[in-house]
């Protein structure tokens, strides 16, 4: 049966078309409909138009004169999936909206109250209580904000990834648990001719700004029973922790440096840099500012050890110039209350001596009381 522009069907003709209908080419639209039900109740038609399974329904005008090409998209349900797929691969896309006229665009995963929103009036999507997983084999990056740029205002201002804020801090609330925003777990198993990081941070300045790569704040705000331990920030190296036999080795081309550390800090420049006169460099920075009642000890470092007995509590090992003083105190090391130096002459009795191991030999620092 070919329709043409001037054909009229009323409803009975409609209900009695139960085989195939043929759309004329002036519509811009040749379709196959396997069936055509319709019911009235009421004047309200409830099914005009079904399609069977991989019976497609055809969009956009294609190439003239071809059924096989004479369309763009097709939509269509082939047993299992809801599929729509474009003529040519990679040809057209999937719009909601046009940027002008826009809608929200809500994605239910299985309950009314899990869902992904394409917000149009925040310009953003709003996962709730969904998520993202990530499965395969990658050749590139995951995730990338290379071509993203943010505007930060203030310290409360944009950024890439935002958990909570200062002073509207995301709650774990009464958890006994070890929670965590963001946990890593990797394996490497190549040679020792190179090394794999977990978290890579790098932070470039070219003007008078700070930076600061990495930077951690662990606050204590409790009114009762305070934490057992608070602590900014937590590195430990394992060496045989879930295998036994396990070995360390020297890092090639990495001389004294190879080795297990918690932490390696590190400071340089180049030969051509200069660090102005009142600046002052040191691989860390160990700043005491407790203003309140300290009960318990206090120390700039503390160190303990345990199992095996460390040859000394600092090794010194360089290849350049060494240090031109063992310690250094500034005019603010006086004489005075509560300091550590004294310009006592009269250092009393000596009845102990400090081991100190210097250049292949044994000496010793006396000890006065």
């Amino acid at each position: 049966m070919s329709i043409s522009k001037s054909t009229e069907l009323s409803l009975a003709d409609i209900a009695k078309i139960n085989n195939s209908l043929r759309l004329g080419k002036e519509y811009g639209l040749a379709q196959r409909i396997m069936a055509v039900d319709y019911s009235e109740s009421g004047g309200v038609i409830t099914q005009i138009l079904r399609l069977e399974d991989d019976e497609p329904l055809k969009v956009g005008t294609g190439t003239e004169g071809s059924e096989s090409t004479n369309y763009d998209a097709t939509l269509a349900f082939d047993g299992t999936n809801v599929e729509l797929l474009p003529r040519v691969d990679n040809a057209c896309a999937f719009n909601v909206g046009d940027g002008t006229t826009d809608m929200d665009f809500k994605i239910f995963m299985g309950a009314a109250t899990s869902h992904v929103l394409f917000d149009n009036s925040a310009a953003m999507a709003v996962f709730t209580k969904t998520g993202l997983s990530f499965s395969g084999a990658y050749t590139d990056d995951v995730l990338d904000f290379s071509e993203a740029t943010v505007d930060p205002t203030g310290s409360g201002g944009p950024c890439f990834i935002r958990v909570g804020a200062y002073g509207t801090e995301v709650d774990y609330g009464a958890d006994n648990h070890q929670s965590g925003v963001i946990r890593t777990y990797t394996t490497c198993s190549g040679d020792k001719t190179s090394y794999d990081r977990g978290i890579f941070a790098c932070t470039v300045t070219t003007g008078a700004k700070a930076a600061f790569p990495v930077a951690g704040l662990a606050e204590a705000n409790n009114t009762g029973t305070g934490p057992s331990a608070l602590q900014a920030g937590q590195f430990i190296a394992h060496l045989g922790a879930r295998s036994s036999g396990a070995t360390l080795t020297t890092m090639v081309g990495s001389g004294a440096v190879g080795g297990m550390h918690g932490i390696w800090a590190k400071v340089a420049a180049a030969s051509t840099s200069v660090c102005d006169s009142g600046s002052m460099v040191a691989p860390i920075w160990c700043d005491n500012q407790m203003s309140g009642t300290i009960n318990g000890e206090e120390y700039g470092i503390f160190a303990t050890t345990g199992a095996s007995r460390p040859d000394a509590f600092i090794g010194f090992e360089t290849t350049s110039r060494g240090y031109a003083q063992l310690l250094h105190f500034d005019s603010t090391f006086n004489s005075g209350a509560g300091t550590c130096v004294t310009t006592d002459s009269v250092p009393g009795t000596q009845d102990a001596r400090m081991m100190v191991w210097y250049d292949g030999k044994q000496y010793y620092i006396p000890l006065y009381r």
